[in-house]
């Protein structure tokens, strides 16, 4: 068990090494059916004609030029039929051919349009015949006949079968290719998406309280001689707004590194991750008293029943609010401002 298990890795990267070198393969089998037949020619087989010059070259031209069958499959198949029957016009006494041709009609039928590989099994076949008829003749070669014409016959179909099966593998690849393709495409379309949503997100949370800030530290300014009690409450505001903007952050943030421990919003301000939910409707109050705490008066009206909503809605909505009172405090600070909920059936109004 433990020698297959070692030895099968090593067969595998043979098979892929040859399977990114065909010419190689191509190499061998022309090899491996030269040899053969130069082995059984010197042998003195009387089957493979004689042994002059004549003979040697068409027995070579049944199997030499297989090395580039997959290049040229037509001429291969036409050179290698052509000294089959060749070979058996000068054959004396009976006559056997290599396995050249058969190998050629096989990378037709692989390699090359329906028309072309019936057509070089017509071929095939019809030399074939030809040959037997002549050597042989009927009734006497009646069986050898059938049978050639049947391996003739199979050639064919493996190799169709065997262009089938490369087309189908070739279709299953290329949409394997436009799966993943179309995978990435929609990976970093949701990547950009995400970015797009963290920055709106950032924008909203650090404009309200930059905004806050800012009321509150000149109020603290304008305050800080005369009025000691208003500069400490401005600045306790101040450092309200700081402290909420990092919990803030840290919480949207930390939706994205959720394995981080939890923390509370004292330990967000020290640097620590906070992966809690964004805010929602629920938080609302806290929003209005940090605006009421600038000085604008801010009032909020909830109308109808409230319930749970969608996580996504309530942090739209309590956004909606946060951005229009933050306009609110930039452009007009000695305004009022009221904030409606208005719950419905099937709507949240703001």
């Amino acid at each position: 068990m433990a020698a297959s298990l070692t030895a099968s890795p090593s067969r595998d990267g043979l098979r892929s090494r040859l399977a990114r070198n065909p010419l190689v393969v191509d190499a061998l089998i022309a090899a491996a059916l030269t040899a053969l037949s130069l082995v059984t020619i010197l042998g003195g087989a009387l089957d493979f004609s004689r042994t002059d010059a004549l003979g040697l070259t068409l027995a070579l031209l049944q199997t030499v030029p297989l090395v580039l069958r997959r290049r040229y499959p037509v001429a291969v198949f036409a050179t290698t039929i052509s000294a089959l029957g060749g070979h058996a016009l000068i054959a004396s006494g009976s006559f056997n051919s290599s396995l050249g041709s058969l190998v050629a009609l096989f990378t037709v039928a692989e390699q090359c349009s329906r028309r072309t590989g019936i057509l070089a099994a017509i071929v095939g076949a019809s030399v074939i015949t030809g040959v037997i008829l002549l050597r042989v003749g009927v009734p006497a070669g009646l069986s050898g006949l059938v049978q050639s014409l049947l391996t003739v016959f199979v050639v064919w179909i493996v190799g169709t079968w065997a262009q089938e099966r490369r087309r189908y593998i070739g279709t299953v690849e290329e949409r394997a290719r436009r799966a993943e393709a179309e995978r990435e495409a929609r990976a970093a379309l949701a990547v950009a998406e995400e970015r797009g949503r963290i920055a709106r997100e950032l924008h909203d949370v650090v404009t309200h309280h930059v905004s806050v800030i800012v009321i509150q530290a000149g109020a603290g300014l304008r305050a800080l001689d005369g009025r000691p009690r208003d500069t400490r409450t401005a600045l306790e505001a101040i450092d309200s707004s700081g402290r909420r903007a990092l919990a803030d952050m840290r919480r949207m943030l930390g939706i994205l590194a959720p394995d981080r421990p939890a923390a509370n919003d004292d330990d967000a301000a020290a640097g620590g991750a906070v992966p809690a939910p964004m805010p929602g409707l629920d938080r609302l109050g806290e929003l209005l008293d940090q605006v009421r705490a600038t000085g604008l008066r801010t009032e909020l009206s909830v109308v109808g029943t409230p319930r749970p909503l969608d996580a996504g809605v309530e942090l739209s909505a309590y956004r909606i609010v946060q951005e229009a009172l933050t306009n609110t405090l930039k452009h007009a600070p000695d305004a009022r401002a009221a904030v409606t909920i208005r719950y419905r059936p099937e709507a949240l109004e703001v």
